[in-house]
């Protein structure tokens, strides 16, 4: 296999060991993922050089920017299950048929976010929040983002086809150089530079689109290029029904929880609007400060993806097991780590992206007071991205759900009553551990339907060691 022209010693997804299947697929995609958000920061760095309101008009957009963001993501989470569990069974000219049709949809998708997102671009602002001051900021940054969304689409597809292949660093690399490029494009066009005026927020859009189109000219020419184990025939593609209802059967309830990811997100800007756009601020920088913190997870789901997937396919369910214990115990390190930062540490990240003292005092109580069991988050996400990678979309859509509906939303809307603006960020942290709760629930259903029955009996449960014996199994 190969990533970017690199070569790389193929990995055999069904032989060998789990931890070094992990490491391969995981580290790349982490170490960038880290990489990323950190560029992502001096991103935000230089949005919140220009000043707490155009840092809160950004910061409104993002609900609109994850919309359309998301709707690719699910769905190239429907393909990266789909398309491992495809070539697991050895039927590769079907996981080609695949990959095309995700080409298809995401220019679908670009056609309705530039079509349906302008026509009522003035409502889903009004909707997720913006005030008269910030309305006309965001409304320009916005329409510049609509028009680059193929660029948005295109790539994020493309890159989720490369990874059901269990290809996690050609995607890594990818992302890496349009973060990179974005970095390098802001300041060009937000402060000007060699005869480039000054664009300010706009700059910021600008810069992004721009990236976006060199990675997605970069990712076409490298897929045309450089083929792994799909083929890529335009011979394999045939129009079905049937496959785009495979994609959503794990695309879809990845969609349905995006989408009230975003709608929460609506509510809460809705609700800190009500305070001060400093409080909008905050939340921005804590959002992108604990995207940071994800980022390790995020790429070690990304490799725990293929491997699961791969496995399911070939009916190799200990493999799946074992797959869930060492992700699950490798992301509560990762966010237990970022929890101490985050807990510690946070007047002295604040200061990073503020001097206005109140932003700062604001901005610290959001992070200690939002992330008090951030870990246990961790081992959530894995959960997710295994029951996508089985199949089983429709249940981590009902786990989601629960979070965002059950728990999140009506802590949202009663903590402020007798917490005050600390209300909005004790609503994460308790549902949080609500969710955590309800999510030993899920794992003990997905962990009954891995088990053979007919090599474990209840029996076993009371011979000496053998809990130990397993555990010990699947963690070495």
């Amino acid at each position: 296999m190969q990533g970017g022209g690199i070569n790389i010693r193929p990995v055999n997804m069904l032989q060998d060991s789990v931890a070094k299947l992990l490491f391969r697929l995981s580290l790349p995609t982490t170490t960038g993922m880290i990489v990323y958000s950190l560029f992502s920061l001096i991103d935000t760095f230089f949005v919140a050089k220009l000043g707490a309101l155009p840092f809160a008009a950004l910061t409104l957009v993002i609900p609109l920017q994850i919309l359309i963001i998301s709707v690719s993501s699910a769905t190239g989470t429907g393909l990266t299950s789909l398309i491992g569990r495809t070539l697991g069974s050895g039927d590769v000219q079907l996981a080609d048929n695949v990959a095309w049709h995700g080409i298809v949809i995401s220019f679908v998708y670009a056609g309705l976010a530039i079509g349906l997102g302008l026509h009522y671009i003035d409502s889903l602002l009004i909707l997720f929040g913006c005030t008269p001051e910030t309305f006309a900021l965001s409304k320009e940054y916005m329409y510049i983002i609509l028009w680059g969304s193929l660029f948005t689409f295109l790539p994020m597809t493309l890159g989720n086809i490369i990874q059901g292949e269990g290809n996690t660093f050609l995607p890594m690399v990818i992302s890496l150089l349009g973060i990179s490029l974005n970095v390098l494009f802001d300041p060009i066009f937000i402060f000007g530079w060699g005869g480039i005026p000054a664009l300010g927020l706009n700059g910021a859009a600008i810069a992004t689109v721009l990236s976006q189109v060199v990675i997605t000219v970069v990712i076409v020419a490298l897929v045309k290029g450089k083929k792994a184990q799909l083929t890529w025939s335009w011979a394999s593609f045939r129009p079905s029904l049937g496959v785009v209802k495979e994609i959503y059967r794990v695309g879809f309830p990845a969609m349905v929880m995006e989408m009230v990811a975003v709608f929460n997100l609506a509510i809460i800007n809705r609700t800190l609007t009500g305070y001060s756009y400093t409080a909008v601020a905050a939340l921005g920088i804590f959002m992108r400060i604990r995207s940071l913190a994800y980022m390790p997870v995020h790429g070690l789901a990304q490799g725990t993806m293929p491997i699961a997937s791969f496995a399911y396919g070939a009916c190799s369910f200990d493999r799946v097991k074992e797959t869930i214990i060492k992700s699950s115990a490798l992301a509560f390190v990762f966010l237990g780590t970022a929890w101490l930062v985050m807990q510690y540490q946070s007047v002295w990240v604040m200061r990073y992206f503020s001097q206005d003292p109140m932003l700062t005092v604001v901005g610290v109580t959001c992070m200690q007071m939002a992330t008090l069991f951030l870990p246990f988050m961790g081992p959530l996400v894995i959960l997710y991205t295994v029951l996508q990678a089985v199949g089983k979309g429709f249940t981590a859509m009902r786990l989601s759900l629960t979070r965002q509906v059950v728990f999140f939303l009506p802590l949202l809307l009663i903590l402020p009553r007798y917490f005050s603006l600390n209300g909005v960020w004790l609503a994460f942290s308790i549902s949080e551990l609500l969710t955590t709760a309800m999510a030993l629930v899920f794992l003990i259903g997905l962990w009954r339907d891995l088990q053979d029955r007919n090599k474990f009996t209840v029996v076993m449960l009371f011979r000496g060691g053998y809990l130990w014996d397993r555990l010990r199994a699947w963690l070495c």
